[in-house]
């Protein structure tokens, strides 16, 4: 049941970092990465020497970059939507 949870929270955090990616301020999509690294930074000072320094490392660098991948991601399609928003305009005064 816990397992559950864990990857409900995690298409959660993904869909909810997709959607600020795609907004028209840029910083939105940096909110979830940025309190990742806060969490892991702080999670790293209080479990220092109980767990693998190598693991969280690897944990952290991972969840970091798939994080801001989405982040890229979401802003291409940004700019795909908005460039298919202009060239529908274009077309419009042209006719």
């Amino acid at each position: 049941m816990v397992e559950v949870y864990g990857w409900l929270i995690a298409i959660v955090i993904i869909g909810i970092q997709f959607y600020l990616s795609r907004r028209t301020n840029v910083y939105w999509g940096a909110i979830l990465p940025g309190l990742y690294l806060v969490f892991i930074v702080s999670w790293f000072l209080k479990k220092f020497g109980e767990v693998d320094t190598l693991s969280l490392i690897l944990a952290a660098v991972g969840g970091l970059a798939f994080l801001l991948s989405i982040w890229i991601n979401g802003r291409e399609s940004l700019k795909k939507k908005r460039k298919k928003e202009l060239e529908k305009i274009d077309i419009q005064n042209i006719q």
